[in-house]
């Protein structure tokens, strides 16, 4: 009987479980968890916030198997390869024990990245906070109780999505982000001005292109930011994590700038060893260069293939997409493949294509607005990526992750037939116009 430890239990984790069951009904599969309880969804906590719904909601179990030990309250301290075991400690006891694997999969996930500004750490806790897990959310949940303002650092999804969740619960938000534009790894400048006008629109004030200088006050009282003092009652680190990588690392396991590296496989350096989700780095399937991919729906593929393999299986990961959906408010906002800035940087030469219309007839009730934007090599047409904003975004976001994981050119995607319903969808998309656009412009040479 095959023995397969799995180090952590988020989606990563889960998926390595259901796919060593499906391909060895038989294996003794043992997980190791700080946590008190099974499982929980992150990416619904911001809504928990917003009180859409409850935090007990997030928390789910893995169903019984007789061939599954869940060690929760454990963690792991050390791998060692050469002996074939992991040392665990039992977080209740204090008691450390060794346990043997024939395979090996670190799913340990990643941790907030505090920002190094004066007064951040020192503060964790006492009106800063990090929103990371159940625990993390009920604090910000109770302190918004007794706030008024509140400022958040960082303007990607998360941060978004907390500082809506704060505005509906009454508090005065300010939304700090050190570059240019909002949700700045998704969107092109350009489609992130609607995102902004809609923040605006909610009266969350965005300070871009500005720096957190530091955070004063214990517990909080304000914030310098560009050397303006921002009176606040708590603050929102949401700068970004980074994979958790320490354990690996000192076992002798490759580690690149993003995290663990893993071949498509998803096994590491050491033979019988693999790891999932936001702890690794792994490549674009566009660029095939090193990336990293930090999305629940990358980490499931990813676990899928690692326990399939681990469970003496085959299945391949090819690369991400970073195929991105979220609701800001009531802005549905969603991302796949290169942004215009990072293809470029790539070193591709792009051509876009941009449109908006509704995403049923305008004569409808109901009809609400879309903007589209397929971006694709100038040179070949091949589609690069995309952003969608509006109504039905997630659902054409995904259609163009489908076609640029099987090579698409905006020819192709311009000619896709869609279904047509006058209460569900136009009869002339507005995918389908956007790529129309792209289509003209390289048969301009532009």
């Amino acid at each position: 009987m095959a023995k397969i430890i799995i180090l952590g239990l988020g989606s990563g984790g889960f998926a390595a479980s259901l796919a060593i069951r499906r391909n060895d009904p038989e294996a003794s599969v043992t997980i190791i968890e700080k946590r008190t309880y099974d499982m929980f969804s992150p990416c619904g906590m911001p809504f928990a916030i917003e009180g859409i719904v409850s935090l007990d909601d997030l928390k789910f179990s893995l169903p019984p198997d007789e061939h599954l030990t869940k060690l929760l309250e454990h963690e792991a301290q050390a791998i060692n390869p050469a002996e074939r075991n992991v040392v665990v400690k039992n977080l209740r006891t204090g008691e450390i024990v060794s346990i043997p694997y024939d395979s090996l999969i670190i799913a340990l996930g990643a941790q907030p990245f505090i920002p190094p500004v004066k007064g951040a750490k020192e503060s964790i806790g006492r009106g800063v906070f990090v929103l990371h897990d159940i625990e993390s959310a009920q604090d910000i949940i109770e302190n918004a109780k007794s706030s008024k303002r509140a400022i958040v650092v960082g303007a990607g999804p998360i941060g978004l999505e907390i500082a809506v969740a704060l505005k509906e619960k009454g508090l005065d938000v300010f939304v700090v982000e050190m570059l240019s534009s909002a949700l700045p790894r998704a969107l092109d400048r350009d489609m992130a001005k609607v995102v902004e006008r809609s923040l605006e629109e909610r009266q969350i004030r965005l300070l871009l292109n500005k720096t957190v200088g530091s955070i004063n006050g214990t517990p909080v009282e304000s914030v310098s930011i560009d050397n303006e003092i921002i009176r606040t009652d708590m603050v929102i680190l949401a700068a970004g994590v980074r994979a958790n990588v320490d354990i690996a690392k000192n076992a002798g396991i490759e580690v690149g700038r993003w995290g663990i590296k893993t071949n498509a496989s998803m096994e590491t350096n050491i033979k019988g060893i693999y790891a999932v989700g936001d702890c690794i780095e792994t490549v674009s399937l566009i660029t095939h260069r090193p990336t990293t991919m930090q999305l629940a729906s990358a980490a499931f593929r990813q676990g899928t293939v690692a326990g399939t393999n681990a469970a003496g299986g085959y299945d391949m990961y090819e690369g991400a997409l970073s195929t991105y959906v979220s609701l800001i408010g009531k802005l549905e906002v969603a991302s796949a493949g290169l942004s215009e800035y990072f293809a470029e940087s790539a070193g591709f030469e792009t051509i876009s294509g941009k449109a908006q219309g509704k995403n049923k007839p305008a004569y409808y009730p109901g009809a609400k607005d879309i903007i589209i934007k397929v971006i694709a090599d100038a040179r070949t047409g091949r589609v690069l990526g995309g952003q969608a904003i509006g109504e039905g975004a997630a659902a054409r976001i995904n259609m163009i992750s489908l076609a640029v994981r099987n090579g698409m050119d905006v020819y192709s995607l311009s000619q896709t037939e869609t279904a047509y319903c006058p209460m569900l969808a136009e009869s002339y998309d507005v995918l389908n116009k956007a790529a129309d656009f792209a289509v003209r412009k390289l048969r301009k040479g532009r």
